[in-house]
């Protein structure tokens, strides 16, 4: 079943309170804290919604194990239902360490734009299928975070990335909601795009798996009107 929250944004022209407090208004289920631009510190005080994910910053596979302690101490100290990282500048080794320092949310894997891991020039699937057997043998588990605009940008159908995880046996806990023309990475909302994601078939795919999945809708404006278009999706 899909749950539909709101992201902490750069481009909305509001700090993390006001995003809170629109978040809060517009009745949604979860919020995700997308560390874009400032870190663990500068939010260390901020109150959160009760159900809370978590969006590390572009690069983090890439920073000190000092530095992203930081990060998971946040993860840890907030219940977050959901730690997502970009796949693109992992590596196996610094998949296994964030498993050993993430102790209740779901560790997601995200697909992103290009669609090549910098380190071993894989693509998501394989990299994500490659990360998922590791946590297994070693007693984690890894998950995956779709995000249905970057797929479209790299020329995929994002229903058929969903089957081909779930086919591996990849469960997909987060899904991030926009979408573009399919040139490049605009993050319009859903239901804006003629001939755009079809995203009626998505939440009907998604809302029959026997887990929740966080969609978060990560936009840089007309956030609530998504939000409306997507749950009339869902009536």
């Amino acid at each position: 079943m899909i749950k539909l929250g709101f992201q902490s944004s750069k481009y909305d022209n509001l700090n993390l309170e006001e995003e809170i407090q629109f978040s809060q208004s517009s009745d949604i289920d979860f919020f995700d804290v997308f560390f874009d631009g400032f870190g663990p510190e500068d939010v260390l005080n901020v109150e959160l919604p009760s159900i809370v994910t978590v969006h590390a910053p572009y690069g983090f596979g890439k920073l000190s194990k000092e530095f992203q302690q930081p990060y998971f101490d946040y993860v840890n100290s907030k219940g977050a239902k959901v730690f997502t990282l970009n796949f693109i500048d992992l590596t196996l080794d610094v998949v296994e360490h964030i498993c050993k320092n993430i102790k209740e949310a779901a560790i997601c894997i995200e697909n992103n734009i290009p669609d090549r891991n910098e380190f071993t020039d894989e693509t998501y699937l394989d990299f994500i299928v490659k990360a998922h057997d590791m946590a297994v043998e070693k007693g984690f588990k890894i998950y995956a975070a779709l995000d249905v605009g970057h797929a479209k940008v790299n020329g995929y159908d994002p229903l058929e990335v969903a089957k081909q995880l779930n086919s591996k046996g990849i469960e997909i806990v987060g899904l991030h909601l926009h979408d573009n023309d399919g040139h490049e990475d605009q993050h319009r909302p859903a239901g804006s795009i003629y001939n755009g994601i079809n995203f009626d078939e998505l939440l009907s795919f998604f809302n029959k798996q026997k887990y929740d999945v966080y969609g978060a809708i990560e936009h840089w404006n007309n956030n609530y009107n998504a939000l409306e278009y997507l749950r009339n999706l869902q009536n």
